[in-house]
């Protein structure tokens, strides 16, 4: 097979592993968010900052390291099975004890029992680690695509059922729980890769000059990315947590889910490139382009219908959530820009100059959230949207450098496309105050069909260089099948 072939299906099959995942997701949170209150949303969200973190810390940069190491053999995946789970019975332990520590901070004791009951779900996870970067190393999306959706519809469906019968936040609880058990048990049984008996540390040691810089960039990230939820819990209520967790988590899904699949099977093909120079340039410019193309309408066009789509999804009780997700939907559109600009530092293996363009970009982050915090929640949220515009830039200007791709160039590369959104989410906006006397439903779609109109047109007679990109992909595709 083709490295363009089996792209292209990697593309497919974690494309559905991820939309597919996501969309059984948002079916059930919309579900939930009828049935439950925005404060129970807002006590789950008090904890995230530390879920995310023990993520990065059990992960510690090793998954992608073995995906990186093309001879990497099966000492080195089973050395870095077995540290993921002594990592992972160190972190349960470490926050079992913390737990009446988190709970007296957020002033919620009940918040005792809800974590330590979360927390599990890190050492569930050091299990899977590996079965899972062995996957996507080998570019076979179809067992993570499979894993996803069963795990993500058996634990709706129970989450569904227990906030129903009245369990309140902990229908959230047991879904986090049972969401994890199952997609680790399914990795087990779908990848069939096993651990050998043996442990040997030395693995480890070679594989953590370049991991660790990507757990402490990760750190920062999680810390930057998180902390504006954490600081939420402590000085609003748990109901403005609750209204910005679900805007923060409707926002993000399109745009991460988007620039997650592209990000996710491109990172091994460009690995093959790393010492190919120009390919690998030409390669990364058709990503960022076909990327942009892909999200940043899709989420100006979210952003411009908000006041129809929130209270349609979410019901007339999460009106408040509306302001939030609008402007974190026009962070969504930048993302791609953001998240996969990252892929170059790690498939040229600039580890170090990867952590210390994050520390750099989270610095700026956290100055706008305490310049922020004592204004608004919305205020914080706006200082967010401008805090990663400048780090996008700062994240293009460096990893471009790298395999002499300009900022000039990159911005060249995608403006046609978000002058065209920008126009399209234009016109949206306009529709929605001349038919503002239409049910929300009816508005939703006279945006949606519009404005897709709108957008095609344009890009047609503009003769995007997107189009062309895109139709040599489905080409190519159906060629080779």
């Amino acid at each position: 097979m083709s490295l363009r072939l089996k792209t292209i299906q990697g593309v497919l099959w974690n494309g559905l592993e991820i939309f597919g995942g996501k969309i059984v997701q948002i079916l059930i949170t919309i579900i939930l968010a009828r049935i439950l209150a925005p404060e129970d949303f807002g006590i789950i969200g008090l904890l995230v900052i530390f879920t995310e973190l023990s993520k990065v810390i059990l992960d510690s940069g090793f998954s992608q390291a073995l995906i990186r190491k093309q001879d990497a053999n099966q000492k080195d995946f089973t050395s870095v099975f077995y540290f993921n789970i002594i990592v992972g019975v160190i972190l349960y332990i470490f926050l079992y004890f913390s737990a009446p520590f988190i709970s007296e901070f957020y002033n919620f004791p009940e918040l005792k029992k809800i974590s330590r009951v979360i927390f599990f779900t890190i050492f569930i996870n050091s299990f899977g680690i590996v079965q899972n970067a062995k996957i996507v190393q080998a570019v076979n999306f179809k067992i993570l695509a499979s894993r996803t959706i069963i795990a993500n519809i058996f634990s709706g469906v129970i989450a569904i059922y227990l906030a129903y019968i009245g369990f309140g936040v902990w229908a959230l609880v047991w879904q986090m729980v049972i969401a994890s058990f199952l997609r680790v048990t399914l990795l087990w049984y779908f990848s069939k890769w096993l651990p050998s008996f043996n442990f040997d540390f030395e693995p480890v040691k070679k594989l953590f000059p370049f991991s660790r810089n990507l757990l402490l960039s990760g750190l920062f990230d999680v810390i930057a990315s998180n902390i504006q939820t954490l600081l939420i819990g402590k000085f609003y209520t748990k109901t403005d947590l609750g209204y910005y967790s679900q805007a923060k988590l409707l926002a993000g899904i399109p745009s991460q889910t988007l620039t997650q699949v592209i990000r996710n099977v491109t990172y091994p093909t460009l690995s093959i490139l790393q010492d190919q120079q120009a390919q690998l340039k030409e390669a990364y410019r058709k990503v960022i382009k076909i990327a942009v193309f892909a999200v940043f309408p899709v989420m100006l066009g979210l952003m411009a219908t908000g006041k129809n789509l929130i209270p349609l999804v979410l019901g007339e009780k999460w009106i408040p959530a509306i302001p939030y997700f609008m402007v974190l939907c026009a962070a969504g559109a930048i993302f791609p820009l953001y998240s996969i600009n990252q892929n170059i530092f790690l498939v040229k293996g600039k580890s170090k100059l990867y952590l210390n363009v994050s520390i750099s970009k989270r610095l700026i982050t956290l100055t706008a959230i305490f310049i922020t915090l004592q204004i608004s929640v919305l205020a914080m949220v706006l200082g967010h949207l401008v805090a990663t515009i400048i780090n996008t830039l700062i994240t293009m200007h460096f990893s471009g450098k790298i395999i002499s791709y300009s900022l000039k160039e990159q911005i060249n590369d995608v403006l046609g496309v978000i002058l065209i959104s920008m126009v399209m989410a234009g016109v949206m906006f306009y529709l929605d105050d001349v038919f503002s006397s239409y049910s929300n439903i009816i508005m939703l779609i006279i945006q949606t069909i519009l404005g897709t109109i709108v957008f095609f047109i344009v890009a047609f007679l503009f003769r995007l260089s997107m189009l062309s990109d895109i139709k040599d992909i489905m080409r190519n595709l159906f060629n080779n099948k």
